[in-house]
């Protein structure tokens, strides 16, 4: 496989990575609203709106391949403050680290994307 398939195939796969928990957060903002409250965010209700539709809107964008070098980025500060806040304090559990390099993966391939080409098939190639 080559370099812009294989972009194709990481972009696709990290688009949907976003959207399809973006789209649950929009069915119930309520649950993530409370978890940003538990965790201590300051205006649950701004940040939770603000996650979810970055997931959704931003995802889409990494997903049509539209401005990868830039839409890819928001993305990474969702994963990297999820990282922070939510997973690394479950370091202890089971499921903790692989949860954490879960996220890192991710917040790996969005880089190689940003800092790459777009793929195949994509809307823009900036």
């Amino acid at each position: 496989m080559n370099d812009k398939m294989s972009h194709f195939v990481l972009r696709v796969l990290l688009g949907l990575l976003f959207i399809v928990p973006g789209l649950g957060k929009l069915m119930d903002p309520a649950g993530i609203i409370g978890m940003l409250g538990n965790l201590g965010f300051p205006a649950p209700a701004l940040f939770g709106w603000l996650l979810l539709l970055s997931e959704i809107v931003f995802g889409a964008t990494v997903l049509i391949g539209y401005k990868v070098k830039w839409t890819a980025w928001p993305l990474v500060i969702v994963l990297a403050v999820a990282t922070i806040t939510v997973h690394l304090p479950t370091l202890g559990t089971p499921m903790g680290p692989i949860n954490v390099l879960f996220h890192l993966v991710g917040i790996a391939g969005l880089i190689v994307l940003a800092c790459g080409n777009s793929g195949v098939w994509a809307v823009s190639k900036a």
